[in-house]
């Protein structure tokens, strides 16, 4: 195969992965955080340690935008974490991004189930709670 017809695969994969990603497009969903837990690779289980920094407790995403932005508590309102990947599937909605050398994953279902992992250097957080289509809430 020549460069030039690997240049035209690649465009082409490119173009249709990219076609099929925002299937949720227009749709933005509330999130609540009803619990968290941390596991370190020494097997240590407990709290999300966050530093000097409140836990996050309610989140919005956005398809469009691709941004989960932080929406209480007060102290970290307006922060936002970019999205590099939304997809739809069996009635799931998954959003997955990087952000400071983390992986992050949130999965919605329809029932309004929510589940957001976030994996680091040695570390993985899994965060559970509720989601509802901002539509929804009007």
């Amino acid at each position: 195969m020549t460069i030039r017809s690997l240049v035209l695969v690649s465009m082409i994969l490119a173009g249709g992965l990219a076609g099929a990603e925002p299937a949720v497009a227009g749709e933005t969903w509330l999130c609540s955080v009803a619990s968290a837990v941390a596991v370190d690779e020494d097997g240590t289980v407990g709290p999300p340690d966050t530093g000097e920094r409140e836990r996050p407790t309610f989140f919005r995403l956005d398809a469009d935008k691709r941004e989960l932005t932080l929406l209480a508590p007060a102290s970290r309102r307006g922060e936002v974490t970019k999205l590099q990947h939304v997809h739809e599937a069996e009635g799931h909605k998954v959003f997955s991004g990087v952000e400071s050398g983390r992986g992050l994953n949130v999965v919605i279902t329809d029932e309004g189930r929510m589940t957001l992992s976030v994996v680091g250097d040695g570390v993985v957080w899994s965060v559970f709670g509720h989601a509802l289509r901002e539509s929804d809430s009007k």
